[in-house]
């Protein structure tokens, strides 16, 4: 048993970001995305907030000061992470802009296939103590965990929540659903430093959803240098309220 990773979003904050920014055509003829992508959905542009996702599970929303790149696990049709490409040239059109920080946002879960209550069990019996607090009312308690961890080069935050998702089979599969934000300061004068600072950091997404896999992996579940490859693992909802977090 091992997480596997379900998402993966990058955050960019910027001072004073208009998310009307993030209209079709910037997009596509500043080379962030390919012009023969298909929208999974009408695009919805405003200044308040914008969100424009595609058929290949790519979803790009923003809000003032931020915009998200999204991802899911790769699929056949979509084998390899693309967003960290994307981030980076969308900071490269924007070179004046205030940079203030990326974000990198992994989300992934553990399935209990063979135990409809492994989520709560784990959460309840593994992760804490027992005790009376638990019996309580006419339904088993609920949890979601909020964690922070200081590392070297920044903050770790990481949501632990149960969920009932549906497999393949129509079934239901207990699961317990792990959310990770681990958020870079930018630094550097206004201009082609700063735009080289955010790009630098945006590269440290794959040693970022590394120390997040082993973080539950190795401290949660208990399993050293896990993997997860399971065809059969269902996936969560987007986390569209998670992705934006930074």
């Amino acid at each position: 048993m091992s997480i596997s990773i379900q998402e993966i979003s990058i955050i960019i904050a910027a001072k004073d970001l208009s998310p009307s920014i993030l209209n079709p055509d910037f997009l596509k003829y500043s080379d962030i995305v390919p012009s023969d992508w298909e929208y999974d959905q009408q695009p919805v542009i405003s200044n308040s907030g914008a969100r424009i996702s595609y058929k290949n599970g790519i979803r790009i929303t923003a809000q003032p000061n931020r915009v998200a790149f999204a991802q899911v696990a790769p699929t056949k049709e979509q084998p390899e992470f693309l967003i960290h490409t994307m981030a980076a040239n969308f900071a490269e059109k924007l070179p004046n802009a205030d940079y203030l920080a990326v974000g990198v946002n992994p989300r992934g879960l553990v399935p209990f296939f063979d135990n409809e209550r492994g989520a709560h069990e784990f959460l309840f019996h593994k992760l804490f103590a027992a005790g009376s607090w638990q019996d309580f009312g006419q339904a088993p308690a609920q949890a979601a965990i909020q964690l922070s961890y200081v590392l070297e080069q920044g903050q770790l935050n990481l949501a632990i929540n149960e969920a009932k998702l549906k497999g393949q089979d129509g079934k239901s599969v207990s699961a317990v659903v792990f959310s990770g934000n681990y958020n870079y300061p930018v630094r550097g004068d206004i201009g082609i430093k700063r735009v080289q600072n955010v790009k630098e950091r945006i590269q440290l997404w794959q040693s970022t959803v590394t120390t997040f896999q082993q973080l539950v992996n190795e401290r949660f579940i208990g399993v050293a240098n896990a993997s997860a490859s399971n065809s059969d693992i269902p996936m969560a909802p987007p986390s569209v309220e998670n992705e934006m977090v930074l």
